[in-house]
């Protein structure tokens, strides 16, 4: 049987997301989260992305969209990873994704110590890029690495997104963008 594609387009606090998913033999896997400043491009971006898809939503994709909501507003929530489809990601970005998932909220882990925990010395890098192109943000919680200096890094919903997810779960970050004693994990 065929998989079909779907995407939905949700308003948020920080702007629009936009949920890619698919369905087969009556399960809907995650297929790519999609941050974006507002609706319009949050549609040109799948569109672009995965043009097949048609919008659409469903009791399980509804239900992780009030999940998603509620962390968005600062709640403690717990994802079920079964719902993404990792196999759309290597196997290194896999252990990484697996990783930054187990950081627990209210702690950070820099990309070198994320890269050293997954077997990889000197994986910064490796690791920062695994991170940038994440395809499951929100619910990878991948707002919590951070640079070796204690400053932000990057992140794809923007910097201003990651300072305030990360001030929601009590982290306390500097005016120039340091986090203030960090707990780390790893």
């Amino acid at each position: 049987m065929a998989a079909s594609y779907y995407y939905l387009i949700i308003p948020s606090v920080f702007g629009a997301f936009s949920i890619l998913w698919r369905e087969s033999g009556g399960k809907s896997k995650i297929f790519r989260i999609i941050l974006s400043k507002n609706q319009d491009s949050a549609l040109k971006l799948i569109q672009n992305t995965f043009s097949i898809a048609c919008q659409s939503s469903n009791s399980t994709i509804l239900h992780l969209v009030s999940l998603m909501q509620s962390f968005l507003s600062g709640k403690l929530v717990e994802f079920d990873l079964n719902l993404l489809a990792f196999e759309t990601c290597s196997n290194f970005q896999q252990r990484v994704l697996i990783a930054e998932n187990s950081i627990p909220r209210g702690w950070v882990s820099t990309y070198g110590r994320i890269g050293k925990y997954i077997g990889v010395n000197r994986g910064a890098r490796a690791v920062g890029n695994a991170l940038a192109s994440n395809p499951f943000p929100i619910i990878i919680p991948c707002h919590r690495a951070i640079r070796s200096d204690r400053t932000l890094g990057g992140y794809q919903g923007g910097v201003e997104m990651k300072r305030a997810l990360l001030e929601f779960e009590g982290i306390k970050i500097s005016e120039t963008g340091k986090v203030i004693v960090p707990r780390y994990y790893y």
